[in-house]
């Protein structure tokens, strides 16, 4: 079986924070780089990988793979998943007027609430455009069938009681055996 081979970014290669300006949610074009079904076409980027400098974008650079007949899928099957592109063959598409356009991130105090705030500043229509904020894997989650129902949840499965030692009888062993060398004046 073949290992997936991942280019290696080195320290200095990687794209300044400064310069960062492609966030989940954003809608990008392919404009160069790639094989030339790809070049021109518009997708909302679906996951960032800033460790390699790319982007992975949704219905663009479409890898078939094939799955190996398993529990969930008996037959196997095959799926369409998207690769990662390289930043610097992305150009960011602008809302208002959609079409591509250069940003650049800048920083400023916020009057009132006196915190420095991040934005984009798109050249071609002279507006900001915020950065999305990420809520982390929590707002990625999807509900399954094998998930805990949420009446368990609540339910209180464990009562302390005097009869079962919250720790195991070794530990115990081991601390009664060190509370009576300390209590005879003996060291650890």
């Amino acid at each position: 079986m073949t290992k997936l081979i991942l280019p290696k970014v080195k320290a200095r290669d990687l794209i300044a924070d400064a310069k960062w300006i492609l966030y989940p949610g954003d809608t990008v074009e392919v404009i160069g780089g790639e094989a030339p079904g790809v070049v021109g076409k518009r997708g909302k980027v679906l996951d960032v990988v800033r460790k390699l400098n790319s982007v992975t974008i949704d219905g663009v650079k479409m890898l078939k793979k094939h799955i190996r007949p398993n529990p969930i899928r008996p037959r196997g099957a095959i799926i369409s998943k998207p690769m990662p592109i390289h930043f610097s063959n992305l150009k960011l598409v602008d809302p208002h007027l959609n079409k591509t356009t250069d940003a650049k991130l800048i920083t400023r105090i916020n009057r009132v609430t006196k915190r420095p705030e991040t934005f984009r500043f798109l050249k071609e229509s002279r507006t900001e455009l915020p950065i999305p904020v990420d809520d982390g894997p929590i707002d990625k989650y999807e509900s399954s069938p094998h998930d805990t129902p949420k009446t368990l949840l609540a339910q209180h499965t464990w009562k302390p009681s005097i009869l079962n030692i919250p720790f195991p009888p070794r530990f115990m062993n081991q601390m009664e055996r060190i509370k009576r060398m300390h209590s005879a004046g003996g060291e650890f």
